[in-house]
């Protein structure tokens, strides 16, 4: 099995740092080859890093959905996490048809870059440079650029993005992205990223992905009639619409009045993965909290063939 390039770039926090080097040389967490070029700085991988029954051992042209999606669920403090999430950047990147050109360094606000240790990992010329909106080069030939969330709109298009201090609600902005190449999220507090891990079952450093995700809504007949719902609305808006909200208003209040449990996160989580965009899949989840905190169950008198409905969602 080929060992990774773990490349750590603009290195110069840990250029000087030969004593830090020999030591993680020594644990076989790095192989001691370093070369300098520039402000780039490389250090080869030893084969037992980064999981590679992970990385290597699978084929990233075939074995993930696009885009492809990573958590690197470390201390987002300590800078080996930035190697981590770079190097799984990098191989996402070249496993990209084309291979990406564009990676993006997204964080909540630009002042993250000077306020938490985020910029010592990528360097403090690499900070100065990405802080002055300006790009680096990374070792493939890419170009590594910052943005936040006000920044982003519009600007992920190929490109793969590495999201730290990632959170559900930060990562739901990316599920709206289209065509991005692949996404590394590294959250900032353990579980912030639960929601989007169970949404897509992406690979999650150091633990073993399952092939198959599981059902994020273990109702088949809440299920069946969300896929019912999404043949009627349009789902190329970002928000719905008035005849949108009036089939999904209808549709949850037919589930409640029948008895079924509405789960607003299951939902919006479903939506997401079934093609909505995520302002109109949170709009769904916020009616479906609306209806299911109802103190009686709702009549369905006022809509047509509601139970001739709910007998084919239940078949």
């Amino acid at each position: 099995m080929d060992s990774v390039r773990c490349v750590k770039d603009f290195g110069d926090s840990l250029a000087g740092d030969e004593a830090r080097m020999l030591e993680l040389a020594k644990k076989k967490i790095l192989g001691g080859k370093r070369k300098f070029s520039g402000l780039r700085y490389e250090v080869g991988c030893a084969t037992g890093v980064l999981m590679l029954n992970q990385i290597s051992g699978l084929d990233w042209r075939t074995s993930l959905p696009k885009p492809a999606r990573v958590v690197v669920p470390m201390d987002s403090q300590d800078p080996e996490t930035w190697r981590y999430a770079l190097a799984y950047a990098l191989k996402i990147g070249g496993a990209a048809h084309p291979p990406a050109e564009s990676y993006i360094l997204l964080t909540h606000t630009k002042q993250q870059l000077k306020s938490t240790a985020l910029g010592d990992h990528v360097g403090p010329q690499v900070a100065k440079a990405l802080l002055a909106n300006k790009s680096v080069s990374l070792s493939n030939g890419g170009q590594l650029r910052h943005e936040t969330l006000q920044t982003l709109r519009g600007t992920g298009r190929g490109a793969v993005i590495i999201a730290y201090f990632a959170e559900d609600k930060l990562l739901e902005t990316l599920d709206g992205l289209d065509v991005v190449a692949g996404v590394v999220a590294v959250p900032d507090i353990a579980g912030q990223t639960d929601n989007w891990i169970a949404r897509w079952n992406p690979i999650v450093h150091g633990q073993q992905r399952s092939e198959t995700p599981a059902p994020l809504i273990a109702d088949s007949v809440v299920a069946n009639a969300l896929k019912a719902l999404s043949g009627w609305i349009n789902l190329s808006h970002a928000v719905m619409n008035p005849r949108d909200k009036e089939h999904a208003d209808e549709t949850l209040r037919i589930l409640r009045a029948k008895g079924h449990q509405l789960e607003p996160e299951q939902i919006k989580s479903w939506a997401i993965r079934n093609g909505w965009k995520p302002g109109a899949a949170d709009e769904l989840a916020k009616l479906a909290t609306r209806i299911r905190d109802l103190k009686t169950k709702p009549s369905l008198g006022s809509f047509n063939n509601a139970d001739g409905k709910y007998e084919r969602w239940s078949a």
